[in-house]
């Protein structure tokens, strides 16, 4: 009689999962201790102290106000700003800074697949990002909202709907982390400067003042249209932004995005050879 315990996953199945789980250990262990730390840990805290600060010395009285001060807050700092720096720094140094500090071999030389390797710190990168960020942010509202009372918090959150908006404007975060960070790792791979990200920056800024065509050709465009609470702006703000995508298009476009920058980092990767005097 066979007493072996039944399992749903085969060996490599279940040595891949280890693998992954080792390497995003250990990438998340690293990015706590580097100065990219720093960068998440102001550029997604600035919010929270600006917002504690009106509060001390002249707190909101409209909560109408206070809705729509947040979410110019978000689609404007978060998204076209905080988002886009700390994905790129972070996706550029995903594998450039194991280049710079000549151990990108190590891992290379490891019984683990190239493509594992970049999924794991590419994994890593959005936890550490996304956890700080999305906490940072909920703290933000509840210090926004805090002097209303807890009774029109919590009519605001369970009862009007904005627990549900609060959620949906952290998964379009993690959307945001994912596509700029896809991009900035090929950047990464191919380039030794973050030079690219000025003129990166200045096209996704850019987003209000380019020809309709070309608004369909950025990152933020599709973020603008999926994140909620679009009837708290006065119309005039959408109006820069022209045709809004639909819900089909903005998924299209992540698909499009990730797998097209993740898989050209797989490529090259897959073709590096660690000569770090010519890197």
């Amino acid at each position: 009689m066979n007493n072996q315990p039944t399992t749903w996953l085969s060996p490599n199945s279940i040595r891949r999962s280890r693998q992954i789980l080792t390497i995003v250990n250990l990438s998340i262990r690293r990015y706590l201790f580097t100065r990219n730390m720093w960068v998440l840990i102001i550029l997604g805290g600035l919010p929270l102290i600006f917002v504690t600060l009106i509060i001390l010395s002249k707190p909101i009285t409209s909560l109408t106000d206070a809705n729509r001060a947040f979410q110019m807050t978000f689609r404007i700092y978060y998204i076209h700003f905080s988002i886009f720096f700390i994905a790129s720094i972070f996706g550029f140094s995903l594998l450039r800074k194991e280049v710079d500090d000549r151990t990108l071999h190590y891992l290379f030389m490891q019984p683990v697949n190239r493509s594992l390797i970049i999924f794991s710190k590419y994994f890593g990168y959005i936890v550490v990002t996304w956890t700080y960020l999305s906490a940072a942010f909920l703290l933000t509202y509840f210090i926004m909202f805090l002097p209303f009372g807890l009774n029109v918090m919590k009519r605001e959150l369970f009862h009007m709907g904005r627990a549900v908006s609060l959620i949906q404007e952290c998964f379009v975060m993690l959307l945001a982390l994912g596509l700029y960070g896809a991009v900035s790792m090929v950047m990464g791979t191919i380039f030794k400067s973050a030079w690219y990200g000025i003129i990166f920056y200045l096209w996704e800024a850019g987003l209000p003042y380019l020809p309709s065509t070309f608004k369909y050709l950025t990152i933020s465009q599709y973020l603008q249209a999926i994140t909620p609470e679009r009837s708290i702006l006065p119309a005039s703000f959408f109006e820069l932004y022209g045709d809004i995508p639909t819900a089909f298009e903005c998924i299209l476009a992540v698909i499009i995005v990730v797998g097209f920058f993740g898989g050209l980092t797989l490529f090259l990767i897959r073709r590096y050879e660690c000569r770090y005097s010519e890197t």
